[in-house]
């Protein structure tokens, strides 16, 4: 019998396209409910009266919050127009900061069985979290230092990693030269980490993939070395463009963020389509994948000495068993709790 689940995430990257894929390749009937939709983002007063009432709201009562309220309203209603008359066996709900309280419980007044948040953004960066979590039967976690922090004592937290998308299979493209591979977004305190990591590949007769989609200014302007990086919107790699381009490179690049610690997915695709990894993550020694002839960890100025011998190391191949544990079909057991599953744990971080 086909089960039916719920998927909730934002659209960025069209990310969700390939989580709804791989939910239906693993015999998963997916109904996917956005949390900004076009009708949302491009909302229009109905008519004068409610455009002038708005108006009135904001100059006389100084009330900002009208036509949020409308906004969401809107996003209720035509959500249980979607909903009326359905019952699902499970929701999965990915960053649950971005829906409205009122949603979440009217999505999961329309699930029978279990209802499951995962956030894949650090908690510390994204406080509002703290409302939602008591709404879920299981709440997921990505950053082991969130699992341990005393600001959450009072919740259940389970910690569990991301993954690599295991319905597609790696089909290397030959080149010539080798090739590192970085795309993210722009984050001030990863700037000097990037350009040294940037120089440094260069150094050793190594071509660059970096891309950064934003065409920013003022972003641009903090990288001393604009030119080794591809800046712009026009630039945003989608998730199945990503998955095309490891096919082509030969080296994936990851910088952890300040604000959390949890294992990106550039790692888990680095052990799927068995690629070098250059992180400055020191918290990925701790997981059972992490061998040093595969993944360089990287500290300030040390890239320089180590980058060398490091490049020159052939790529070993590790446990096949390992390796599948990090795949979707894996995770989304775990997350499910449906059998039969390797179990995926955090490591503790104190």
């Amino acid at each position: 019998m086909t089960m039916k689940i719920i998927l909730g995430m934002p659209k960025s990257r069209d990310i969700y396209l390939q989580i709804k894929k791989n939910l239906e390749f693993y015999g998963f009937e997916v109904l996917y409910i956005d949390n900004f939709p076009d009708y949302i983002k491009n909302f229009k007063y109905q008519g004068l009266k409610e455009q002038w009432f708005s108006l009135v709201q904001k100059i006389f009562y100084r009330n900002f919050s009208y036509k949020a309220k409308l906004k969401e309203q809107l996003l209720l209603t035509n959500t249980e127009k979607l909903l009326f008359g359905k019952e699902y066996d499970y929701t999965l709900i990915i960053r649950p900061d971005l829906y409205p309280l009122k949603l979440l419980k009217l999505i999961k007044k329309y699930t029978k069985g279990k209802f499951i948040a995962y956030q894949w953004d650090g908690l510390r960066r994204m406080p509002c979290t703290k409302q939602t979590i008591e709404l879920f039967d299981n709440f997921f976690v990505f950053d082991a230092s969130d699992v341990s922090d005393k600001n959450y004592d009072d919740f259940q937290l389970t910690g569990i990693t991301n993954f690599y998308f295991d319905m597609y299979h790696p089909k290397v493209i030959k080149h010539e030269k080798k090739i590192a591979y970085f795309v993210g977004t722009h984050v001030s305190e990863r700037v000097v980490d990037i350009e040294y990591c940037a120089v440094e590949l260069i150094k050793n007769d190594i071509d660059l993939k970096f891309i950064i989609p934003t065409s920013n200014p003022n972003k641009i302007g903090q990288y001393k070395h604009p030119q080794l990086i591809t800046f712009g919107s026009e630039h945003a790699v989608s998730f199945s463009e990503n998955i095309q381009t490891l096919n082509e490179i030969d080296i994936i690049v990851d910088f952890v963020n300040p604000l959390h610690h949890g294992l990106s997915f550039r790692v888990f695709e680095a052990l799927y389509y068995q690629k070098k990894l250059i992180t400055n993550n020191e918290n990925i020694r701790q997981y059972e994948f992490y061998h040093p002839d595969n993944i360089l960890i990287w500290h300030k100025e040390d890239l320089s000495r180590t980058i060398k011998d490091f490049l020159k190391k052939p790529y070993i191949p590790l446990d096949e068993k390992i390796v599948k544990k990090y795949g979707f079909g894996n995770w989304i057991k775990n997350i499910l709790d449906l059998p039969h599953y390797e179990k995926i744990k955090l490591p503790f971080i104190n």
